[in-house]
């Protein structure tokens, strides 16, 4: 009678294995998934922040050159 119930409790936890495991892997995919958009989000936000950062630092290279341009005319003029 014990090794029956023992038995018992085996086949039935071992029937459930599988199950349990699937579960896993759905929920370890889901959070690969997750983790993938996440980055996706922030590279694109990275991304975003670099291009007003260089749009910036174009912006004033151009007013600089200008300036320094001025300034060149300026002291062949004299």
């Amino acid at each position: 009678m014990r090794y029956t119930g023992i038995l018992l409790a085996l086949f039935l936890l071992l029937g459930y294995a599988p199950v349990f495991g699937s579960e896993a892997e759905k929920t370890a995919k889901e959070g690969f998934r997750q983790v993938h958009q996440g980055m996706k989000k922030v590279t694109k936000s990275v991304h975003k922040k670099a291009k007003k950062d260089t749009r910036i630092i174009d912006k004033n290279a151009k007013k600089t050159w200008e300036k320094a341009g001025d300034d060149i005319n300026k002291a062949t003029k004299d």
